[in-house]
């Protein structure tokens, strides 16, 4: 299954209307002085406890948020990738550390990593 990428304008829709209903404490003063929306995990977790209040469009928000965090996690693995890569770690050593097959399934990892890093990413 391929994993969807959200456009940068949606994921920054979902972080202005979930720090406006969730936002407390620190993240509640850094979003009234324009300074940044709370950070996506915090959101996420916030829609999560609210259970029963959290309306349909802060559940939506929270899924795209969700989705912004994985495509972020793949760019990270695909720099790990080339760290390992530069640091002269093997495939197969990759491969063993990721609980892959084979070599040829952490290449394969890696190249579907690097189609993931060409997607756009919004700014976080």
């Amino acid at each position: 299954m391929d994993v969807p990428a959200p456009a940068p304008e949606m994921v920054m829709a979902a972080r202005r209307h979930l720090t406006g209903r969730y936002a407390a404490g620190v993240d509640r003063l850094l979003w009234e002085s324009g300074t940044r929306p709370m950070p996506d995990p915090g959101a996420i977790t916030a829609v999560i406890r609210a259970a029963g209040e959290a309306t349909a469009l802060d559940i939506a928000s929270a899924l795209v948020l969700v989705q912004a965090v994985r495509l972020s996690l793949d760019h990270l693995e695909h720099a790990l990738f080339d760290a390992a890569g530069a640091a002269g770690i093997m495939a197969e050593a990759i491969a063993a550390v990721l609980d892959l097959t084979d070599g040829a399934a952490a290449r394969a990892r890696y190249e579907w990593l690097a189609q993931r890093r060409a997607l756009p990413q919004a700014a976080g």
